[in-house]
């Protein structure tokens, strides 16, 4: 029996940890819980924030409180958590849930009330205290695949109501609702020369190593260095009854059996989620699209999750006549471990560095990343703010031909580089100065707009990627297209009509639609490409009804569709 936010629903107890006062939370979903991704897990540009849990493929499930709380916090964005809730608990935990499809009861009614007060599809909402209270077992919400969702699931997440930091949901009872016997799975491991003289295997280059198991642990071949070095790691964890390949909560290291690198996500601060591109070996995930775990800092980071020795910084210092175990254990929450040993003895072997020249014409320069840096070359000033990288390196900056180089896409930048460009050299007509933008440049010459600030002839944009950047002209107006009905077509028996969108160049900016001259909220899915208007909105009256969509880009064209349709 279906309830809502007045009713009861039973759930088995699960024990939970309380912070001011005891709480247990309950299963949000009526379902056995598997995930499609864990807490911390390394994404594209963050520490995932949640626990994913897998809805079994389908949108619209119920979602239910998982304990007393309030609505603290509604929002509704095409980007992210798509549509999302937080409640706050009295133990002084937030919950939240993202990618829904929609809302339930009195939250639902808050939703739909703003959106047509505001008239806007993307919303954020503040309920005071208790001004939408729910019981445990209440129906809040339905999952779905709102936002920056890859498929149907709930994002799931707790957080210090007061600190806004994120901890793990495993931590908060869900640990008994998954089932994990399995331990993580370790696809590749990697030796790193880290000093001038480091010498692996006879290479000064990064080193896969082969391994193979040993009474239960993983054990690589023997290697030989000498000078300074340190490890990778690429793996990731499964459980009982799921394929999913998803992350590892804790990794340790240890060398002769003294620890010296590692990190367990138990909780973090969203300000320190973009450090994921200092954790990883962030040159060859550009590359090859893998993520491996760099065992060590080349700078310190504030990266709570980290325990690293400070006298190494997580780097082993071969030295001759000396041999040592390199051991690193990769454990889930259930406590299943996989250990990977690694045997080292020095060698004195010598490898000449031949240092690779670059072609291009670009300039080289000795990036220290504790200070600011300024660049300008003919057309492009560059501003590079202290602390931007967290390793020093040789930086290679041009402006020539219409394009800024800013290095490679090889190193990760943690704070907004400032390009400006000066345009005036261009050859621009008045008419393609308005519509112009800067952009990023692929390897395979697409480019991706970046909001562009115009001053006169400067054009100014802000990234955290190196690259090569140039400007783009977008002339051409959305495309709307593929309407759910045709012209005339009676809908007396639909409960909606769509309509699919699309630009190309800037992308999508401003989205207005109207029945019979009043506003509609027309749920936007830039995933599908889709906007939808739902007839339970009562703004579609009967007899004729004429529908006009507006749609603008980034560059401020306007396309227009006009259509009509009859219901009774």
């Amino acid at each position: 029996m279906k309830k809502s936010l007045t009713g009861i629903f039973v759930f088995s107890a699960l024990v939970a940890f309380g912070q001011s006062q005891s709480l247990e939370f309950a299963n949000p979903l009526n379902i056995a819980i598997h995930a499609s991704g864990n807490f911390g897990e390394l994404r594209g540009s963050h520490f995932h924030a949640g626990l994913d849990i897998k809805t079994q493929q389908r949108i619209g499930l119920p979602v239910y409180a998982p304990a007393d709380g309030y609505v603290s916090r509604i929002k509704v964005s095409t980007w992210g958590y798509g549509k999302a809730l937080y409640i706050d608990h009295p133990n002084g935990m937030t919950t939240v849930y993202g990618h829904l499809s929609s809302y339930e009861g009195a939250i639902a009614q808050r939703v739909f009330d703003t959106h047509y007060k505001q008239r806007v599809f993307e919303i954020e909402i503040f309920p005071k205290r208790n001004e939408i209270p729910v019981k445990k077992g209440d129906i809040i919400a339905y999952t779905g695949n709102t936002g920056g969702s890859g498929g149907p699931h709930l994002h799931y997440e707790f957080r210090d109501t007061k600190t806004q930091a994120i901890v793990n949901p495993l931590s908060w009872g869900m640990k008994a609702m998954l089932t994990d016997t399995e331990a993580p799975t370790v696809n590749s491991v990697y030796a790193y020369p880290i000093s001038q003289d480091a010498v692996i295997n006879k290479t000064i280059r990064p080193v896969a190593l082969t391994y193979k198991t040993i009474n239960g642990v993983l054990t690589a071949d023997p290697i030989t260095a000498k000078g300074k070095i340190s490890f990778g790691i690429d793996m990731y964890d499964t459980a009982n009854y799921n394929a999913n390949k998803n992350g590892v909560y804790k990794v340790a290291t240890f060398v002769n059996g003294k620890p010296s690198f590692s990190y367990q996500f138990d909780t973090f601060a969203f300000s320190e989620s973009g450090f994921v591109n200092a954790l990883i070996d962030y040159g060859h995930a550009s590359r090859t699209k893998s993520k491996v775990q760099k065992m060590f800092i080349d700078k310190p980071y504030p990266l709570s999750v980290l325990t690293v020795d400070k006298g190494t910084n997580g780097v082993l210092d071969v030295k001759p006549g000396e041999s040592y175990t390199y051991k690193i254990v990769a454990s889930d929450y259930h406590g299943n471990q996989t250990t990977i040993e690694i045997p080292i003895v020095y060698a004195d072997d010598f490898v000449a560095r031949v240092e690779s020249k670059d072609v291009s014409g670009a300039e080289s320069y000795e990036v220290v990343s504790t200070r600011e840096m300024i660049l300008e070359k003919n057309f492009a000033t560059v501003s590079i703010p202290a602390n931007t990288f967290y390793q020093d390196f040789t930086f290679l900056f041009d402006a020539k031909d219409k394009i800024v180089t800013l290095h490679k896409d090889e190193v990760a930048a943690f704070k907004n580089i400032t390009l400006t460009v000066d345009m005036s050299s261009f050859g621009l007509n008045e008419a393609d100065m308005k519509k112009a933008y800067l952009a990023q440049v692929a390897p395979n010459g697409s480019k991706s707009y970046l909001k562009t600030h115009k001053k006169g002839n400067l054009f100014t944009a802000y990234t955290k990627k190196l690259g090569n950047y140039s400007y783009g002209i977008d002339n051409t107006p959305p495309k709307i297209y593929q309407p759910s009905f045709k012209e005339g077509d009676w809908l007396s028996n639909a409960s909606e009509i769509s309509f699919l969108i699309q630009d190309v160049d800037t992308g999508i900016n401003t989205i207005e639609g109207t029945i019979n001259g009043k506003w509609i909220l027309l749920d936007y899915d830039y995933k599908t490409k889709k906007i939808v208007h739902l007839f339970r909105d009562g703004v579609v009256g009967s007899g004729r009804n004429d529908v006009v969509i507006k749609v603008t880009d980034n560059m401020n064209n306007e396309a227009t569709y006009s259509t009509h349709f009859f219901r009774k």
